[in-house]
């Protein structure tokens, strides 16, 4: 083999498995963050994680109280392990994503959504054309507020308002039919807290018996 080549070969080696190892305890450290933030904040009585495709991310699921019944959701993360796709999948727009579902016990006024309005077609939201919109700028990044059943314009408004970082939001929603509030996010170095902290100090706004 071309001495060369062979060299080549043996830092391209060095390389990879230094990736790996510093990838993985990157991926590591940013899961522990969102999950530290989260359990902060929620307080679950019981939590349980599962593991997706080792670095990448988890499923979890909490069990909650007081208002709150139930969390669940997923963090994923860039494969910062993989020195060959990581490359590629920056370039195809992959970042880091937190998602969460919080179900409450208690009835909601009506449906609202708030969306990066570039996102707005993949949000997959049924019957989006019948509902009142308004839009609006924040981060530099524009939002589509979106209500049926109530006006719940300024109480979405209030949501953007108050992120700590408005461009990281990709979703937020308040849905009565599962009593549900759904939360996506793209964290920055694996910070939610603020922005999260944030929402759920207005997510009673959404109450039934909670105007204004």
């Amino acid at each position: 083999m071309n001495p060369y080549a062979l060299v080549a070969l043996v830092v391209l080696a060095i390389a990879a498995t230094a990736q790996y190892y510093l990838g993985t305890k990157k991926n590591r450290v940013l899961t522990s963050r969102m999950s530290g933030a989260l359990e902060e904040l929620l307080k679950p009585g019981n939590t349980n994680y599962v593991n997706i495709g080792g670095t990448i991310g988890y499923n979890f699921a909490y069990s909650l109280s007081g208002e709150w019944t139930k969390a669940k959701g997923t963090m994923t993360l860039n494969a910062r392990h993989s020195l060959l796709y990581l490359p590629f999948s920056l370039l195809l727009g992959v970042r880091d994503r937190f998602y969460v579902n919080i179900f409450t016990k208690r009835k909601l006024r009506g449906e609202a959504h708030l969306v990066e309005a570039k996102y707005l077609k993949r949000a997959n939201i049924d019957g989006v054309d019948s509902m009142d919109r308004l839009d609006a700028e924040a981060g530099g990044k524009r939002f589509a507020m979106l209500w049926r059943g109530a006006d719940l314009s300024g109480e979405l408004r209030a949501v953007l308002d108050s992120l700590a970082e408005p461009e990281r939001l990709r979703h937020f929603c308040a849905y009565p039919e599962t009593k549900t509030f759904f939360v996506h996010l793209r964290p920055k170095e694996g910070n939610i807290k603020a922005d999260m902290s944030a929402i759920l100090k207005l997510m009673p706004k959404f109450f039934e018996g909670k105007e204004g």
